[in-house]
């Protein structure tokens, strides 16, 4: 079962995740894989950085990792305390050096690609009246001025200006 699925920019290369315990990065026109990622669990979601340098894959525990496609090495991971982590939405930055991801428990999360450290956290807005108080962040995107947007469960979408220290 896939279970995520991420596009290159220009859809040469396709990235999926999937209950076998791996991510696969494919060649789009010849239909083989190119490299093969593998977890100690099912791989929840994935994601390519815009410029086809860097995947990301999410296992279902404690895994989160960053790929160096030209040498299918393991770059970072990214450094959390919790057991596990599920992540609802996943985007690198344009330039590729960070990494965002969002959660069913309202975590919006910017990572040092490089490194996998945990440089920012934001909570969006929760849903009016919702008990417990929550939203599920489904997607995020960075604007051509560097704001972070994130669209959630909520209804609205948010702007989310980046500590420039880091």
């Amino acid at each position: 079962k896939i279970n995520s699925v991420a596009l290159s920019a220009n859809g040469r290369y396709a990235l999926t995740g999937a209950s076998d315990y791996s991510a696969l990065f494919w060649d789009t026109k010849t239909a083989q894989v190119i490299q093969r990622y593998i977890h100690p669990t099912r791989v929840t979601k994935v994601a390519l950085d815009p410029n086809a340098r860097y995947a990301f894959s999410a296992g279902s525990q404690r895994v989160s990792a960053i790929w160096d496609l030209k040498t299918g090495q393991e770059l970072s991971r990214l450094n959390y305390r919790s057991r596990s982590r599920i992540f609802s939405a996943v985007s690198f930055s344009r330039d590729g050096k960070q990494l965002f991801t969002g959660s069913p428990g309202r975590l919006l999360n910017r990572w040092d690609v490089a490194t996998g450290n945990q440089l920012e956290q934001w909570k969006v807005t929760p849903r009016k009246d919702s008990r417990p108080v929550s939203s599920v962040i489904y997607s995020i995107s960075e604007s051509k001025s560097g704001k972070i947007i994130t669209e959630s469960s909520s209804g609205y979408a948010e702007f989310w200006q980046q500590d420039s220290s880091h």
